[in-house]
C-alpha cells in the first residue's frame, strides 16, 4: 500500500498449490560447531521457538518491537505484512500436521529432487546427510498453533 498497491491486488502464489513442497527458512550449523557446542545449539533453538511463539501469539507486539528498533518502520503496514507472512508461510497445514520445525524425510527427498530437477543436477541429496532433528526442543515447546489467535 505504501507504494500504491491495494491489498486486494496482492496475490500470494503458494508453492504447494502448484505441486512444489519446499521447506521454508532453516537454521544451519556446521558439523564441527554442532559437535563442540551441542548445548548452545539446543538453547538457541529453544529461544528461537519461543520467539516464534511470541510473534504468533501477539503479532501487534512483534510489530511494535520492530518499530522500537527502527523508527522509520510503518508499524501498521508491517503488522499487516507480518500477518500475511504468518498465514501464508508459517501457520500452514503442513506445519500443523508435521509440527513446526520438524522435517519429514520423504518430503525433504521430494524437495531435493524437485530442486535438483529444476537446476539439472545429477546428484540427489540424502535427507539424513543434511538434517538432524536431535537438537530441537520438544514438539510441545515448538507448538506455535497452541498460541495462534484465530
Amino acid at each position: 500500500e505504501a507504494r500504491g498497491v491495494k491489498a486486494e491486488d496482492v496475490v500470494v502464489m503458494a508453492y504447494p498449490n502448484y505441486g512444489v513442497k519446499l521447506y521454508g527458512n532453516v537454521v544451519i550449523a556446521g558439523e564441527e560447531f554442532l559437535k563442540k557446542n551441542p548445548e548452545a545449539v539446543k538453547a538457541f533453538l529453544r529461544a528461537f521457538s519461543k520467539g516464534v511463539k511470541d510473534v504468533v501469539a501477539d503479532p501487534k507486539a512483534a510489530a511494535a518491537t520492530v518499530k522500537a528498533r527502527d523508527g522509520i518502520v510503518n508499524e501498521e503496514l508491517e503488522l499487516r505484512r507480518l500477518k500475511l507472512a504468518l498465514d501464508a508461510t508459517v501457520l500452514t497445514p503442513d506445519a500443523k500436521a508435521e509440527g513446526f520445525g520438524s522435517v519429514m524425510g520423504p518430503r525433504l527427498s521430494l524437495m531435493a529432487s524437485q530442486v535438483a530437477d529444476a537446476y539439472g543436477t545429477k546428484e540427489r541429496i540424502n535427507p539424513d546427510a543434511v538434517w538432524n532433528g536431535s537438537f530441537l526442543p520438544s514438539a510441545a515447546e515448538r507448538n506455535i498453533f497452541a498460541v495462534a489467535r484465530k
